[in-house]
Parts: C-alpha cells; structure tokens; sequence
C-alpha cells in the first residue's frame, strides 16, 4: 500500500501546491491550535512545507525536523526552508532517538496510516517530557458525495477513512484535546474538483481504477444534478484536530 501511495504524491510534486485548497486551511487552523514556544519541531508528512510554511511564521527560530515518504515533494519543501532538516522516510517506521523533541506535529497525514494504533504513540515517544503534540486528519465523512456516487456508478472510489472516535480512542492516555469540523469546499464543475484531488496526489484508495466511461459519465452528470447548488458542486471534507501533552 506504502508504495502505491508514495508513487501518487511522488507524482504530485510540481502540482501539490496550486491544488492543496483543503490543506492548507487545515493547516492553518493546526497552527492555531499550537500555543507557547518551542526550540525542537519534528513534522510528519511534512510534504511540501505547507504546515512548514505555518511552523516557520510562528516559531522563526526553532529546529525543525521534516518527515515524508516522498523525496520529491521534501525537495519541494527544501526549496522554501532549506535551513531545516530533511528526512525521506515513513512515518510509521521512522528510526530517530526518542525524548529529543518538544513539539511533535502533523497536517493532513495520519489517515494514510496503516496502523496508527501503533504508530501515533511511537511518534509521541519521541517528545521529551512535558513536550506537546497537535494533529490533523482526515477522518471518516470526507467526500461524503462521492460515496454516494460511487456506490450508484461503480466511479470515484474513497479511501476508507477511520472515524474521529478511532483517534480518540488512540490518544485517551494523553491530556488532550479534541475537535472535528466539516469543512465544505466549492467547486465550478466535477472536473475541477477531480483535477484539484488529482494535483495533491491523494489518489490511492485501494481500489481498481479500472472503471468505464461509461460510469465516468454518469458520476459528472451526476454530481450536480444530487448535490449542486447555484451552478457548484459541493465537496465534504471532515477534519479531527487533537492537541495534547505528554
């Protein structure tokens, strides 16, 4: 599974940026999140830097660590940041020395996990006591539209997204917070929409992407006969913030 989404965004690098509408709002409300400073940062999934691009306006002088599994969106991210350091790695095997960090954070990534059960409180290991965490994910509820779609024309298959309970239950030994928001992003045509999902290289579902015109037809015409409005198309994204202390 690891390969096949490291190939998506590996391919997504020189388009990531003028298509990442939903993360970067998400991105932005993380850092809102994140209070009190911080001298040592470790970023999973940091992509392209654009929580990057937060953490340096809000912590100028800090040591940032950045972790993807693409090299290609991490030369992306060197390019606006090179003072930081980079590590091409998966996030849920990562080999770095624990306690050395006092903000663990990450935007837009945990979903990809294949077992974040494991693997979130092997990252939080990583920060020294006291040290402080804040997350973002994309949970159960996103692209709730194409769901429906999917299910009545066999196109636009969805990743299966964990629901913000899974999380909660995760991170219940820590002090931590909890919030979900529903975000609705609105596009002017089916087109656009999948061109933009397209360009963040979010693809992988797991899913044949063999599929028919036929049924690829059916999903544009569709979709805003459903669930436009006003010459749009809606599309659904639900987010779990968390932020806590070890």
């Amino acid at each position: 599974m690891k390969v096949h989404i490291k190939r998506s965004f590996d391919s997504s690098s020189s388009t990531y940026d003028s298509s990442c509408d939903i993360q970067r709002l998400v991105a932005r409300h993380l850092a809102e999140l994140i209070t009190d400073k911080y001298e040592n940062i470790l970023e999973i999934g940091a992509g392209t830097g654009v929580f990057t691009d937060e953490i340096a306006c809000k912590f100028p002088s800090a040591d940032v660590t950045c972790v993807d599994i693409s090299q290609a969106l991490l030369n992306v991210a060197k390019e606006k940041h090179p003072h930081y350091k980079y590590i091409c790695a998966d996030g849920e095997n990562l080999s770095l020395k624990n306690g050395g960090f006092d903000l663990l954070a990450s935007s837009s990534t945990f979903q990809w996990f294949a077992k974040p059960e494991k693997s979130i409180p092997e990252l939080i290991n990583h920060l020294k006591p006291g040290g402080k965490f804040a997350f973002s994910i994309f949970a159960e509820g996103t692209f709730a539209e194409m769901s429906i779609l999917n299910k009545m024309t066999g196109f636009g298959s969805v990743y299966n997204l964990r629901p913000d309970k899974a999380y909660m239950e995760i991170l219940k030994g820590y002090d931590v917070k909890f919030e979900t928001r529903e975000y609705v992003l609105w596009f002017d045509t089916v087109k656009q929409f999948l061109k933009k999902q397209k360009g963040t290289g979010a693809t992988f579902t797991g899913a044949s992407k063999f599929t028919s015109k036929t049924s690829y037809q059916k999903f544009i015409e569709l979709y805003p006969e459903l669930f436009g409005e006003n010459g749009k198309i809606p599309v659904t994204y639900k987010i779990f913030y968390c932020s806590g202390t070890v």
